[in-house]
């Protein structure tokens, strides 16, 4: 049985591969074939997340386990992932952060193929990734005031020692 999977990276320019693997294949095997798909280098670390229909990133799972308890990429098969879920995240290189948005686009039961192989190509991909912005819900601080909601003066440091 094969899947054909979407994988788009989260990119301003539109830049995707259909990728078609067998569903008894391990996630290593697909990490390999989005990294030789995009021309991602083979060295770097990734890690794929689970994620919800918001692409909300949840539970990771890792190239290589760094805690005993971890699951990793090569002990769970595709088949295992895409029973509870039609999609995935993955990131490759943590210091630049190519990230990739994965999604079930068919399943054969038939089909089976002897390698990972990309069934469609469009885009090239960008010589540098984009920049990942981190936003909080909360209101950030004023540049009078510390961490804490504190009011500082011009020396920074409190103007009302008596209320501490």
């Amino acid at each position: 049985m094969t899947v054909k999977l979407n994988v788009v990276l989260d990119h301003n320019n539109d830049v995707f591969r259909e990728i078609l693997i067998n569903t008894e294949n391990t996630l290593e095997d697909l990490h390999k074939a989005i990294v030789s798909a995009f021309a991602l280098k083979p060295e770097e670390m990734a890690a794929f997340y689970l994620t919800n229909e918001e692409w909300e990133q949840g539970e990771e799972i890792p190239l290589i386990a760094m805690e005993p308890s971890s699951r990793e990429m090569q002990n769970i098969s595709v088949n295992d992932i895409f029973q509870n879920t039609e999609k995935l995240l993955y990131v490759n290189d943590f210091l630049t952060l190519w990230r990739f948005m994965i999604e079930v686009e068919e399943i054969d039961e038939i089909k089976e193929v002897e390698e990972a192989e990309v069934v469609l190509s469009f885009g090239k991909m960008p010589d540098e990734a984009p920049t990942v912005q981190f936003i909080s819900d909360e209101e950030s601080y004023s540049e009078d005031e510390d961490v804490y909601g504190d009011t500082l003066d011009e020396f920074n440091e409190f103007e009302n020692y008596e209320d501490y």
